[in-house]
């Protein structure tokens, strides 16, 4: 389960940086919530596949994560 519990945390600090983007209006509540979305489907994703959907949902800004 640790390894769970670290994903889970991710997660969690992932939500909490879109939250903080919306609120500075880089991210719309539309985008937050296409990524509320893709993360609960995340395991239905490869990395790829996950990171391009998160790239078009946020419209490039997800780039900067890497």
């Amino acid at each position: 389960m640790p390894l769970f519990n670290d994903l889970e945390r991710v997660k969690l600090r992932f939500i909490q940086t879109c939250e903080e983007l919306v609120a500075q209006g880089r991210l719309d509540e539309s985008e937050f919530q296409e990524i509320l979305q893709l993360l609960d489907a995340m395991d239905g994703y490869d990395d790829q596949q996950l990171r391009k959907e998160l790239s078009r949902i946020s419209k490039g800004l997800s780039d900067l994560l890497e």
